[in-house]
C-alpha cells in the first residue's frame, strides 16, 4: 500500500457485509483519509493518523466517533500512534527531523520528545504490555542504507520509554515490521518478507512474500503462521492474547485486503470482514468486542478511506 496514494478527496461508504464472526454492525467513524487506528487501553478513545489538513498528523477520537482532537501540528509526517498501557502516553513515528524516528508525547499532545536518533527508518512503535519497554522496527543494522528500502535489514528492537537501552531482538537480515508483544510478554507477532515466491499488493507475481510470524520474545523460534502466497500484514494480538488479527489480500481483488483472525499456531483461520472495499490495520478494544480498522478503496491511481469499527459476537 503506497502512502503517496492517500492524497485524494472524501468518500462516503456503503454498507458492509460481515462474516458469521461479527454481528454485522458496522460504523464509520470518520469521513476523510484516516488510518492506523489504535484503541486506548480503556477502550474509550482511538488514536489515528490523518491527512485531513493536507499532511499526516495524529488525532484522537471518542470510540463513538465524537470529539476529534488534533495532537501534532508540525509540517512533516506523523503517524502510527500507540498508547501506553496506562493511557497517559502515545508513542509514534515522525519525519519532522528529516529522518524517520520514534517520538513520544503525553496523551493530550503535550511534551513531545524524540526517542531515537538512528540513521535509517525507525517505525511502528508500540509499548510492551507492562509499559516498561517500547518495541519497534529499525533499519539501523543495515550495512548500506543507500540500497532500496525493500532490501534493507529492517529488524525488531526494544528500548526504554526514554529512548535508552536499545536492544536488537531479531537477526533475520530481512524486512520485519509491525511487531506486537503478546499480553503475557512471551511472544512477538510481526510481519516478515520472505524469499519465497508470492504475490504483491496488486496480486502481480513477486519473487518475495509477506507473511505473519510469531516468535519468542527473545527472538528465537520464528514460526510462519500465515503460510499463504498472498500479502499478509498488520498483525496484532487480541486483548486476551489467544488470537491474532491481521489483514490479507488472499481472497482478492487486487489492492484490497480483509481482516482475518487466527490462533498463534496458524490454526482456526476465520475471515472477519468481507467488503465492499478493503480493511487493514486492525486494533481490538479492551473488552474484545470491537475491532477498529482502516476501511479503504484503492486502485493504481488513487486511494481513499476512513476509520471504521465492527462489533464482534
Amino acid at each position: 500500500m503506497n502512502r503517496s496514494l492517500f492524497f485524494t478527496s472524501l468518500i462516503l461508504f456503503s454498507f458492509l457485509r460481515i462474516s458469521a464472526q461479527s454481528t454485522g454492525a458496522f460504523k464509520k467513524l470518520t469521513n476523510v483519509i484516516d488510518s492506523y487506528p489504535m484503541f486506548s487501553p480503556d477502550g474509550k478513545k482511538i488514536a489515528f493518523e490523518s491527512n485531513r489538513t493536507g499532511n499526516f498528523k495524529i488525532y484522537t477520537i471518542n470510540a463513538d466517533g465524537t470529539n476529534i482532537k488534533q495532537l501534532t501540528y508540525d509540517t512533516a509526517f506523523d503517524g502510527t500512534p500507540a498508547w501506553s498501557p496506562d493511557g497517559k502516553l502515545i508513542v509514534f513515528a515522525s519525519e519532522r527531523d528529516n529522518d524517520p524516528e520514534i517520538y513520544i508525547m503525553n496523551a493530550d499532545g503535550s511534551n513531545q520528545k524524540r526517542l531515537t536518533n538512528i540513521k535509517g527508518d525507525d517505525s511502528h512503535p508500540k509499548f510492551t504490555p507492562d509499559g516498561k519497554k517500547i518495541i519497534f522496527c529499525s533499519a539501523k543494522a543495515t550495512p548500506d542504507l543507500t540500497i532500496d528500502w525493500s532490501k534493507q535489514w529492517i529488524e525488531i528492537f526494544t528500548m526504554n520509554p526514554d529512548g535508552t537501552d536499545i536492544q536488537q531482538i531479531s537477526h533475520f537480515k530481512a524486512v520485519s515490521t509491525f511487531p506486537d508483544l503478546s499480553p503475557d510478554g512471551k511472544k512477538i507477532v510481526f510481519r516478515k518478507v520472505t524469499p519465497e515466491a508470492g504475490f504483491n499488493w496488486d496480486l502481480s507475481n513477486s519473487e518475495r512474500n509477506s507473511e505473519i510470524f510469531v516468535m519468542n520474545s527473545d527472538g528465537t523460534n520464528p514460526v510462519n503462521i500465515s503460510n499463504n502466497a498472498a500479502f499478509d500484514g498488520w498483525p496484532v494480538w487480541t486483548t486476551d492474547g489467544k488470537k491474532i488479527l491481521f489483514a490479507s489480500n488472499r481472497n482478492g481483488p487486487a489492492n484490497t485486503s480483509q481482516i482475518f483472525i487466527v490462533d498463534p499456531y496458524g490454526n482456526n483461520l476465520q475471515q472477519l470482514s468481507n467488503g465492499p472495499g478493503g480493511f487493514a490495520q486492525p486494533s481490538m478494544s479492551k473488552n474484545g468486542h470491537t475491532v477498529a480498522a482502516y476501511n479503504f478503496y484503492e486502485t493504481s491511481e488513487y486511494e481513499y478511506g476512513c476509520i471504521s469499527t465492527l462489533e464482534l459476537k
